[in-house]
């Protein structure tokens, strides 16, 4: 294993201390909050690594107050305030004082933001992700909002996000696309909002996102939701619990889309995929995305025991399912087609490799 040499070390951890400290003067002469709410939390979101001690954040916030600079000594108090830590905030605001330093009115009073009173919920057809929007106001009248996107088909997990120093209406405006009939903007309550975040939140970060800006983010966000009502559902509503297959099936099979598919080993089939349905949006088999489509088809995955099952047949029943549930949901034309195209695309590939399969057994 490579060391850094010392002297190399030295200039990194010089040139590492040179970009905090001119971050944080940038941030405390900015005249909105974001950008020295930005450095607190990427600093914030360091400390929260699983291997450091959850100390540090004490420490850390100590260690920029005994800089004696002004801008690390309002870091020091975001830090603070972000971390929902009182005793330290205090701490912060009585060292402040002692040196002599002042800070913005919005700083000074950053834990007394309130919540803007509106939360909403953005979704599209399938449901497979939804991007939540919540915002606090600052005594000052700054208007902070946070959009997280969580994955509906990865366990409600948070995979995204971004903050804008917006009043939560005109952020909507930036968000949605224009004349876009798919997507469903609903106001929900904020308690809600609150508790599917928190809750999406829960899972254990994903490696790949302690690079990601969205990482660095997360601490704010998590402050933010300590200004929001408490008692809200983290369920997701309309999402699918316990569906009897079997039911569905019945009326799959009754209908003109599913007459051709009655015969046992077909109706096995269809049970098959529809089974694997589960897993779509918020577990509805009747609503088929591209992506779904492609993941069913993938020749690379066997989904399908082509012992046991005319697994061949696969793209042909996908056809008539996608037909018929997305009129049973009531979607669009244009987004049925999309999925049978995806079909289309993927139906060959898939074809070859069921074919492989029975040739090799």
């Amino acid at each position: 294993m490579q060391t850094t040499p010392p002297a190399e070390l030295d200039e990194l951890m010089s040139r590492a201390a040179a970009t905090l400290s001119s971050g944080l003067r940038k941030g405390l002469e900015s005249p909105t909050p974001g950008a020295l709410l930005g450095m607190a939390s990427m600093l914030l979101a360091l400390l929260s690594a699983p291997e450091v001690d959850p100390g540090n954040t004490t420490a850390v916030v100590r260690g920029l107050a005994a800089q004696h600079r002004p801008e690390a000594s309002a870091g020091a108090l975001a830090i603070a305030t972000l971390a929902d830590d009182a005793g330290l905030r205090r701490w912060a605001r009585r060292d402040l004082a002692d040196r002599g330093y002042a800070v913005p009115r919005w700083l000074a009073e950053l834990h007394r933001a309130a919540p803007s009173g509106r939360a909403f919920e953005i979704s599209g057809p399938f449901r497979d992700r939804d991007d939540l929007v919540v915002g606090v106001t600052l005594p000052t009248g700054h208007p902070l909002t946070a959009v997280v996107r969580i994955d509906n088909e990865f366990g409600g997990r948070a995979v995204g996000g971004a903050l804008f120093e917006l009043p939560v209406d005109e952020t909507l405006e930036h968000l949605q696309p224009p004349d876009d009939a798919d997507v469903h903007i609903r106001n929900i309550d904020a308690a809600d909002a609150r508790a599917r975040i928190a809750a999406s939140f829960s899972h254990i970060d994903l490696p790949l996102a302690s690079r990601t800006d969205w990482h660095s983010q997360r601490p704010l966000v998590r402050w933010l939701l300590t200004r929001l009502p408490t008692g809200g559902e983290p369920r997701v509503p309309g999402q699918v619990d316990d569906v009897d297959v079997d039911h569905v099936l019945r009326r799959f099979l009754a209908s003109p889309w599913g007459r051709p598919w009655v015969r046992g080993h077909l109706s096995a089939l269809a049970e098959h995929v529809l089974g694997d349905g589960l897993a779509n949006g918020l577990g509805d088999p009747l609503l088929w995305a591209p992506h779904h489509v492609a993941r069913l088809l993938d020749p690379t995955h066997r989904h399908i025991d082509a012992d046991e099952l005319d697994a061949v047949r696969t793209p042909e029943l996908l056809r008539d399912l996608i037909r018929y549930g997305h009129g049973e949901r009531g979607l669009r034309q244009e987004l049925t087609d999309r999925s049978l195209r995806e079909v289309d695309r993927c139906a060959d590939a898939f074809i070859r490799s069921v074919r492989a399969r029975e040739e090799a057994a």
